[in-house]
């Protein structure tokens, strides 16, 4: 290790040093720290990115999920609205089944999430960089509570489905 004084060009000094020939290697610690950094920077953009296809993945799972349980019981909502059922009544009946499942599926998901994590942090280390393999608890929260937002907005999305279900439909019978 070396300290330089102010003005001293570290890499010429570097290349001053390999030119010895009892000196095997030389590095500039700056370099390495500013390669460190462009690193960690590439990181954070590849962990946006990921969250980003992780809440897409996760709104198109939702809503395809609840259109098939729609148009699976789309005689039962039917028969409700005949039933004289309002708009809200109706939608908090079909809507409600959908949160609740969401919030199991959520739950389940934290431990899972765990399992991948762990394995994802096992495959990326390398020698010179050990990534920690901890989840602030805040994590899961977030996990939870943006898991239940898309569950709500697939859920305002498909009210419209709902106004469209006619009434007739409960007077069809496959029997």
């Amino acid at each position: 290790y070396m300290n330089l004084a102010e003005g001293v060009d570290p890499h010429h000094m570097t290349a001053d040093l390999m030119k010895e020939d009892n000196i095997a290697a030389a590095n500039v610690s700056s370099d390495s720290k500013n390669r460190f950094s462009s690193m960690i920077d590439s990181l954070d953009m590849l962990i946006v990115v990921i969250s980003a296809c992780a809440a897409g993945l996760a709104f198109i799972v939702l809503y395809n999920l609840t259109n098939i349980n729609i148009t699976e019981r789309i005689r039962e909502i039917a028969t409700i609205k005949v039933l004289g059922f309002y708009r809200n009544e109706t939608a908090s009946y079909v809507f409600r089944e959908n949160l609740i499942l969401t919030g199991f599926g959520a739950i389940a998901g934290l431990g899972l999430g765990k399992l991948f994590h762990a394995f994802v942090m096992s495959q990326v280390q390398v020698d010179q960089v050990k990534f920690a393999t901890r989840i602030l608890p805040i994590s899961y929260v977030y996990s939870v509570l943006l898991t239940m937002v898309f569950a709500l907005i697939v859920n305002w999305f498909m009210r419209g489905k709902l106004e469209k279900i006619s009434m007739t439909e409960s007077l069809k019978s496959v029997d």
